[in-house]
């Protein structure tokens, strides 16, 4: 059903590796690497649509001042380097959302719902902390799903979190959620 198409996404920091380590191909159209595995081809693909169909559509992409805590941990200085970039992109988007948006708090406010969410012990299935913030700030930017490709501490967890108010999909689900609907905004 339309309604189930996401209208907010979290991309969590495995994502935004993902999208930067693989460009050319989702933005460019170049082709895959025939060495690389179905379940890579398929995020690929699903990433190159997403966007494709993104740039008529209506959905947000959210992510957090955490995923830049994530990310300059980047060992790579040249990967660091275009990750702070990719980042800074996404976040402008994300900030002119919130700015346009009463019914998103602002960070300060964000901030205490997110302490009283992690404290709550919801998400103490998951094995990193860095993965129950990112989630918690999902929850609190009010998204509909949080996309992740990080298989090894959330996507393996996902069924026991399914009462989360954010639902835990991978770039190809999202895409499968999207395809049904495409040509509306293609």
């Amino acid at each position: 059903m339309i309604e189930d198409i996401p209208k907010r996404v979290f991309l969590d920091t495995a994502s935004l590796n993902f999208i930067l380590e693989y460009g050319e191909e989702i933005f460019d159209g170049m082709p895959f690497s025939e060495e690389l595995n179905d379940r890579i081809r398929e995020d690929m693909d699903a990433f190159h649509n997403i966007f494709l169909v993104g740039q008529r559509a209506t959905w947000e992409l959210a992510i957090s001042p955490f995923t830049y805590k994530e990310i300059i941990k980047t060992n790579d200085a040249k990967k660091k380097h275009y990750l702070e970039s990719w980042f800074m992109n996404v976040w402008d988007y994300w900030l002119s959302i919130i700015k346009t948006n009463n019914n998103l708090p602002f960070f300060m406010e964000g901030e205490d719902a997110k302490i009283k969410f992690l404290s709550s012990g919801i998400l103490d299935i998951l094995p990193d902390i860095e993965d129950k913030v990112l989630l918690s700030d999902a929850i609190v930017y009010r998204c509909d799903y949080f996309c992740t490709r990080d298989w090894q501490t959330i996507l393996k967890y996902r069924d026991q979190l399914e009462t989360l108010p954010v639902k835990i999909i991978t770039p190809s689900e999202w895409w499968c959620l999207i395809r049904p609907f495409a040509a509306l905004w293609v």
